[in-house]
Parts: C-alpha cells; structure tokens; sequence
C-alpha cells in the first residue's frame, strides 16, 4: 500500500512539474507576441530588412554541418542551443565550443555555445553567440535556452536577442558601374545608415521513442519582432527614413536520428517551406566512429524546389578522453556549395 501511493505520488509530482514548464513556455512566448512594436511603411527598409545575411541562418555548429545539417533529431551536445533546445537535457557535464565560419569570403561568423546542467537531473540551460560582419554590416545574436526531460519526452526554449547595425560602406570609383553620377555625390555625403533589435523566441520537443531512436521538432522563430532605424535620405532612385518593423518568418523543422551500436549515427532532418518563395529542404547525414578517438562524418542538403542550392558535407574529428572527467574535441568540416566551398573549424571542451 505504501509503495503504491509513493508511486502515485511520484506520478502526480511529474505531472505537476510538467504542467508548471509548459505553463512557463507558454507566459514566455505570449510575453513576446505582446511586445509593443509598431508598423511604419518604408521601401528601402523592406529591400535591406530581406537581404541575404540579415540573421541568416547558415548553419552554426561544425558537427551538425558536417552532417548535413540535420540535427533537429540528435541535438546531444552544446550545439542544441541553437538546433533543438529540447536536447540540452542530454548534456553530461559542462560543455563549451568555439566555431568559426569565413563564409564564401564575404562574411565572418563567429560562434560560441555552452551547455550548462542545472538544477538536479534531466534539465540544463544553454547560451549560444553568433557574432558576424563588419562596419558595413554586422550582426549579434545572443541565445539563452531551457531544457527539461520528463519520462521519454524532453522540452525546450530559446530566447534570442538579436541587434545589428548598417552603413559606414566606402564608394569607390567602380560605383559608377552600379550608381549614376547623382548618387555618387549623393551617397558619399548621405549614405543608409542604420541598426535594428529584436527578440526571438524557439521552442523543440525530443521524443526519446527508445534509448537508440529520436524524434525532434524545432519552431524556429516561432516569434521574432524586430524593429529597424535609418537614418534619413531622399534621391531620384531611393528613399528611406524612418522606422520600420517586421517579423522574421518562422520555420519548423522535423528530424529524425538512430544509434546503430556504439559506432554509427543516422540522421534526417525535413524542413518544408512555409512560404511561396521560401524552399523545402530534406538533409541527410551519418557520424561514424572508427576508432576510440577518430569520428568521419558526411551528409547531404537537397533543396526540393531549388535544385541549384544542393550541398554535400564531409567532416572528421577527433574527440580525446583525458580521464574520465575531461573530454577534447576538435571538429573540421567542408561544404561543397554551388556558390562556393567553405570550411568551418571548431574546438570544443566537456567536462
């Protein structure tokens, strides 16, 4: 008798705890839809607010790179923060990794994550930066993550602050080749300047279906308000002052991963288009140990209605146990894109 109303008890106690986390979720992200950020209509701020590397998303993390990107399933180490917040639960220890991505020559990102355990068992918090630009355009994303594991279900969200700022660009004399003589003496002396901010939220479920087999969901930017400034400037061929305020579009990402032994890892990710001029993306990729310390990785990203941007990854690593306390990883990947190759490094450190 006693056992069985500790048992109920112990039932009713996660219940509860289950209950109080989605509620906290949910008071979270209506905190966010309520934000008080009006609309102004102006032109140039919508052509420059949609440009590609306003807080695109590249892919952060050298290992899930090397796997195709497909990590929404896996989500096992400091990279869940940014890929699946719901996988912080996972994490044995402490973990800290530094990234760098030169991506196709124009622009820098830096990228560090954390994974910190938290409060007793099955729960952890996470912190992610990414930090990417120069005076022409740079960009801070800064991420703080929760994640909670109740039976065979894990929880979590991500908060994001994210700022930028504009502007400071040189006209040369090859302006000539874009601008008409009206804008060179125009743009010299009134150039678009500008920043933005704005606050994010993302929210992931792992569905632990046994110990070798997962299955994950991301809401990516479920709410995502930013609010953008310009300084004020009128020509025969642009205009912009003012302020303008968007919402980043959301994205929702399905994955899937499977442990084969010790040694092999499969992964799928499925990311459909929510949108007309948005694509549908299906990534795949694998992580194989072949020896106690060297791990090879490769994956693919096929675009279903955008042939054009496919890409193929390959990676190696090596991860070194210094006792039993401390673990060392050192990650590389290359990604073949139709536009340009790039190589990302990583070093990571678990204890």
């Amino acid at each position: 008798m006693i056992s069985l109303r500790q048992k109920n008890s112990d039932v009713l106690r996660r219940f509860r705890s289950l209950i109080t986390h989605v509620t906290l979720v949910t008071f979270l992200g209506m905190c966010i839809s309520l934000l008080p950020i009006g609309k102004a209509p102006v032109l140039f701020a919508q052509q420059i607010s949609t440009i590609p590397g306003s807080f695109v998303d590249v892919g952060f993390g050298t290992r899930p790179v090397a796997m195709g990107y497909a990590f929404v399933g896996l989500a096992d180490d400091e990279n869940a923060t940014y890929w699946n917040p719901a996988g912080l639960t996972k994490a044995d220890g402490f973990q800290v990794g530094l990234s760098q991505l030169d991506h196709w020559g124009l622009v820098t990102y830096n990228y560090a994550a954390i994974t910190v355990p938290s409060f007793g068992q099955n729960q952890a918090l996470g912190i992610a930066v990414i930090s990417s630009g120069d005076d022409m355009m740079s960009e801070l994303s800064v991420h703080a993550a929760y994640g909670f594991r109740v039976r065979f279900v894990s929880i979590g969200a991500s908060i994001k602050y994210r700022s930028a700022s504009f502007g400071k660009n040189t006209l040369s004399e090859n302006s000539y080749l874009v601008f008409d003589p009206e804008e060179i003496s125009i743009g010299m002396g009134q150039q678009v300047t500008g920043n933005a901010f704005g606050l994010g939220l993302d929210l992931g479920v792992l569905v632990h279906i046994n110990e070798s087999v997962q299955i994950g969901m991301m809401a990516r930017d479920y709410k995502a308000p930013m609010q953008w400034s310009f300084s004020s400037v009128e020509s025969s061929v642009y205009s912009a002052k003012g302020d303008y305020a968007e919402d980043l579009p959301m994205e929702l990402l399905f994955g899937v991963s499977g442990r084969i032994g010790d040694e092999l890892t499969l992964v799928a990710d499925y990311v459909p288009a929510l949108e007309n001029d948005r694509t549908t993306w299906v990534r795949a990729g694998f992580e194989k140990r072949l020896a106690k310390v060297l791990m090879i990785r490769g994956g693919t990203e096929q675009g279903i209605n955008n042939l054009e941007d496919d890409k193929i990854t390959l990676g190696t690593g090596l991860d070194i146990s210094i006792q039993q306390a401390l673990r060392i990883k050192a990650d590389f990947t290359y990604v073949m894109d139709p536009i340009k190759d790039s190589q990302r490094f990583s070093f990571s450190i678990h204890f």
